[in-house]
This record gives structure tokens, sequence and C-alpha cells, in this order.
């Protein structure tokens, strides 16, 4: 486990809950970037790396503590559709470096994520998807990633499979669950991944009322699992597409933490502003975190 991620797991259990970065794509949708085809965050970062860096920036000084780089659509799958599929390992190299220097810069611990997974390819045949997969996590893995979040996945079996290949390089795993993926097997699904790997299941919600259903339901399983939540912009909000900050959107967070979510951050639609807001009032309702000895989620070990 490396050292940042060390630092800060201690927050799975107690203290400030961790903030996770906001929608990219629709915060680069809000500074001019055209993200409307399959495999374009991969497209955006070969032709405008400068313009991704500055939304790494602005999320760093929103003080996020987990900084996803824009691995979701770096691999041959996906840049395929931008006639890139040759430049994949490049990109998902590029994208981590990215993320990566600038975090060593920080004055405070920030964590490193690789996302596997992207919300825009179609399903493939089986066979190229595992490989694929395996690949592509594995690239993650050695490009100095803390983390690797597993989402944008179009069925339960391919999340679960997603899950266990991250989960193969020794790295914490997080799985984001979509509501296409309960369908009516919540337990199953949430002991599924927990068995697969997966130390924490971050739910993307629209509404708080959707997000305190499932806390409640995970709460009442015997999982070792972290819970978190996503929450949209607003309940009609689409990821990609950029929606206009509400404070009251904090405020539902916040519930959602009172009710058990350890990471939260912004779901469809939101932008920096969403994680300068959700950082600056949880900051406010948790000023001091000294680092606990023992740490009491289940799972989680001495801190370090």
């Amino acid at each position: 486990m490396k050292v940042t991620y060390r630092r800060l797991r201690h927050r799975l259990s107690q203290g400030r809950p961790l903030v996770v970065d906001c929608d990219v794509a629709a915060s680069l949708g809000a500074r001019g970037c055209s993200l409307d085809e399959p495999g374009s965050l991969g497209a955006v970062l070969y032709r405008s790396a400068e313009t991704v860096r500055e939304h790494h920036l602005a999320e760093l000084s929103c003080r996020v503590d987990v900084l996803s780089a824009l691995t979701a659509d770096t691999t041959p799958r996906s840049l395929a559709e931008s006639g890139m599929e040759h430049r994949a390992a490049r990109l998902t190299g590029k994208a981590l470096d990215l993320v990566v220097d600038l975090t060593e810069s920080s004055e405070r611990p920030v964590v490193v994520a690789g996302v596997l997974g992207s919300d825009q390819i179609t399903a493939t045949q089986r066979g190229r998807f595992e490989e694929e997969t395996k690949e592509h996590a594995r690239r993650i893995a050695v490009g100095g990633a803390d983390l690797i979040i597993v989402r944008g996945m179009g069925s339960r079996l391919d999340l679960v499979f997603a899950v266990a290949a991250a989960s193969e390089h020794e790295l914490p795993t997080w799985a984001v669950v979509e509501d296409h993926l309960i369908e009516g097997q919540f337990s199953q699904l949430v002991q599924s991944l927990a068995d697969a790997g997966a130390e924490a299941v971050l739910f993307e919600v629209a509404s708080v009322d959707d997000g305190l259903d499932k806390l409640r339901r995970i709460a009442e399983l015997e999982t070792t699992v972290i819970p978190g939540a996503l929450l949209s912009a607003e309940p009609h909000a689409l990821r990609g597409f950029p929606s206009e900050f509400s404070p009251t959107w904090v405020d539902r967070v916040v519930e959602l933490t009172d009710a058990g979510a350890r990471i939260v951050g912004g779901g469809a639609g939101t932008t920096e502003s969403h994680t300068r807001a959700l950082a600056t009032r949880l900051g406010v309702l948790h000023p001091s975190m000294p680092p606990p000895m023992i740490s009491t989620a289940p799972g989680l070990t001495r801190s370090e």
C-alpha cells in the first residue's frame, strides 16, 4: 500500500470523510472541451494536456483528497474511436504522470486514483473485454496510482471482474455502483464486490433519498466494504454535462455523511465548484483530524 494512501486511510473510519473529485467530463466540458464521442477524454489528454492540468490544479486548490487521472478512456478500444488505439500505453502513463507530478508538489497528502472503466464504451466480445481490462489495470498499477476506481461497467459481471483484475495488483480498489447494476440484487452484488477485493463501494445517486436508502441497506449487511456516495448535481443531471452549483447540494451530501458515507464527492454534472464547497463544509465540520493509533472500521489496520 502506497505511503500517501496509508496517511489518509484512517479517515475511512472516522473524522472527515474523504472527498473524491467531481465529474471530470463535466468539468472539462465547462472549460470548452468537446466530450460527446467515445474515447474523447483520451483525445483531450493527447491534444489539450494543459487544459487537463488546469482541471487537476483547480481540484487540488479545492482541497480534494482523491484526484483521478484521465485513464477511463485510454484503453485501445476507447482510443480506437479517435484513431489512436496505438497510443493506449503512452496516454495511460501520461495521464498518471500528470497527476503524480502535481500531487507530489502538494503540501498535503492527496491520493492518486486510476480509473478502470468508461461511461461511453459499448459492450465488446467477452475475451477482448477481459484481456483489455487486465492489461489496463496493470498499466494503471505500474503507472504510479495509489488507488484504482472501477466504474462505467455495463453489467454486474463486468464490474466484479474488473474489481478482481484491479485488486490482483495489491492496490486498494473502490467500485462505483450505478442503479442499473443493482436491479433487485443489492446484497448479492455488494458481497460479490467484497469477495472480488473491493475495499469500498460508492453508490452513484441522483437524489439524497436514494443515497440514504442505499446507505441504510449496506449498513444492514455483514460486510467489510466501506460505503460511499457520489451525488449528482441535480436529479436529472447527465455525466459530462456541467450543471449549475447549488448550495443545497452540499447540505444533501452532508446528510449522506451523517448516514455513514465515508467517501463522498460529485456525481453527474458536478464541477470544481462542487468540490470546493464540499471540502470547505467538511473542513468546518471536522477541523482537526489527528490520525488514530488504531482504526475501527472493519478490515482496517493500524495507521502508519
